[in-house]
């Protein structure tokens, strides 16, 4: 027990002047330190409140010590004695049900720091405050008169029967992207059971309610689900199922058909119902791509917190602009006419999907035979498509978006693993010799000029800097991000092998500064898509012949 009282006591130390800094950041304890210091330079005792409602018990004299003639401890005595109970203080009320709550955006920015006295220190008051886990049960006040002002601006007396009168209030009360207006407006018919759920057609989105929603029915709704302050949590709490606490690909659905049915950019999208839902398809999975990391089929709120680019800025980006092609995260046609055109040239019997004869006609048949073979025993990232030895639509996109943007944490763990063949967390130089004998044959058949692997090892061993030469663990990528992507296209693509060894570097660096925004993502579809317009432009040239 001893032993554990000495192993506990820095801990406990290190608690308690935990709990005395925050005591001593609060406005209260400073007024009261300013007030003691004047005190002492006077010489007078000054008075003052408790700086918390805890900290009252502290004011009162210990046991055996006597307090002054009229204190409180010998009334609270006196009037024991008369057999009449003290009733309780308000100190003694707050303290029972004391929570202590993070001040308002408008609190904080009238904290003013008090002038120091000469030889005083400045007190650091606290600057954080932990996230909401769930939206408050009630709406704020000015919320609910926001949401009041505008049916009374409208003149909305007998409630909201149409999308665009939904708009204003969820833009500009709940600051949320302005396509999320039809979505909401479906989610409350069918929270008041006006509409059915599994009806989500082009008529149901919308068609006016035929109840109309009243500011009451709006406001109950809201609860729980919307939190002003926090668009993070609204959005959450908005887009997820009653009963869950994560978001699931299906819960994006409606969202997406909102997209479909009301964006400019997509209006040519409407009559070809095919590509709306591939297009929705591929929005969905490039956001699970950047928040499920675990590959489990969940978001969770602290992942919406933690991952960028943020889906929840980028759906508000899509008001800004009537060209869909400009938002380039997540939404833009562009990125799908490509991943869906690469996918289409593959899948030659157009089952969507892929085997690995397919996956090798891939740029070029730039991958090697090992590559593919460690991508389809689904060593990186189980497959979806439910057909063993069969790659779906969807891991074809994960698959792209690790291939052609390598600098991401989310491709650098995708290609590592493929390289770990023991899976002992690191890749040795056995490793990268079972991939870049492959390499080198293919070179010796096309009459290319090949580098002894001792050599390729001592260039890695620069351009990566390991901890332990030879040895390189995925902390080593991390800090070596720029040229992460170089090492594992030199052991699984030719092409990019090839490109690397005959790169210009002043092209390089003039590519980086006309688009200094651009990921190797962005760039490669910007390519690609020019590509592929060209290809177009000529077929239907041919075709006029």
């Amino acid at each position: 027990m001893a032993g554990q009282a000495g192993m506990a006591s820095p801990f406990v130390k290190c608690k308690l002047d935990e709990f005395f800094w925050e005591w001593l950041s609060l406005p209260e304890t400073q007024k009261l330190v300013r007030q003691a210091i004047h005190g002492a330079k006077t010489g007078e005792i000054a008075e003052s409140a408790a700086p918390s409602p805890h900290f009252s018990s502290l004011r009162t004299s210990p046991p055996g010590r006597p307090s002054p003639p009229g204190g409180p401890r010998l009334r609270d005595a006196a009037g024991a004695q008369d057999g009449s109970s003290a009733a309780p203080s308000a100190t003694d009320a707050q303290s029972q049900a004391y929570v202590p709550q993070p001040p308002s955006p408008r609190q904080r920015a009238n904290l003013e720091p008090a002038p120091l006295a000469p030889g005083q220190s400045a007190v650091i008051p606290r600057f954080w405050w932990p996230k909401r886990q769930r939206p408050a049960d009630q709406l704020p006040s000015e919320t609910r008169q926001a949401i009041h002002d505008i049916f009374v601006k409208q003149g909305m007396t007998d409630g909201i029967r149409t999308h665009q009168q939904l708009a204003p209030i969820v833009t500009d009360v709940f600051r949320l992207s302005k396509y999320f207006v039809v979505p909401i407006f479906h989610k409350i018919k069918v929270f008041f059971d006006i509409v059915d759920s599994s009806v989500k057609s082009k008529q149901s989105l919308l068609n006016p309610s035929p109840v109309p929603i009243t500011e009451q029915m709006l406001v109950s709704w809201c609860q729980g689900k919307i939190q002003p302050d926090d668009l993070v949590l609204s959005f959450f709490y908005v887009v997820k199922k009653e009963h869950n606490d994560y978001i699931e690909r299906e819960d994006f659905s409606v969202f997406l058909m909102a997209i479909l049915l009301t964006h400019p950019g997509l209006d040519f999208l409407r009559e070809t119902q095919e590509f709306q839902d591939r297009y929705a398809d591929t929005v969905i999975s490039r956001i699970f791509f950047v928040y499920d990391k675990k590959d489990v089929g969940r978001i969770y709120l602290s992942s919406l917190r933690r991952y960028r680019p943020s889906v929840i800025e980028t759906w508000k980006q899509l008001a800004d602009h009537d060209d869909i092609k400009m938002v380039r995260d997540y939404f833009s046609y562009e990125h799908f006419y490509v991943i869906y055109c690469t996918f289409w040239e593959l899948d030659s019997d157009h089952d969507f999907l892929l085997d690995k004869d397919d996956l090798l006609k891939y740029d070029g048949h730039a991958l090697s035979r090992r590559t593919v073979d460690r991508i389809f025993s689904e060593t990186p990232t189980k497959f979806t498509s439910a057909v063993p030895g069969k790659m779906g639509y969807e891991d074809f996109i994960r698959f792209l978006l690790c291939d052609q943007d390598r600098q991401s944490e989310r491709s650098m763990e995708y290609w590592f693993h493929i390289f770990d063949l023991d899976g002992d967390g690191s890749i040795r130089d056995h490793e990268m010799k079972y991939f870049y004998e492959e390499q080198v044959q293919r070179m010796e058949c096309l009459n290319y000029d090949t580098i002894p692997f001792g050599d390729i090892l001592c260039q890695m061993n620069d351009m990566i800097s390991p901890h332990a030469e030879g040895v390189f663990r995925f902390s080593d990528f991390k800090k070596r991000r720029k040229f992460a992507g170089t090492f594992f296209s030199l052991f699984s693509s030719l092409n990019k092998f090839l490109a690397f060894e005959h790169r210009d570097p002043f092209l390089a660096k003039q590519e980086q500064m006309d688009n200094p925004n651009f990921s190797d993502w962005d760039r490669w579809c910007a390519d690609e898509y020019l590509r592929l317009a060209m290809e177009e432009g000529d077929d239907g040239d041919d075709g006029d012949r």
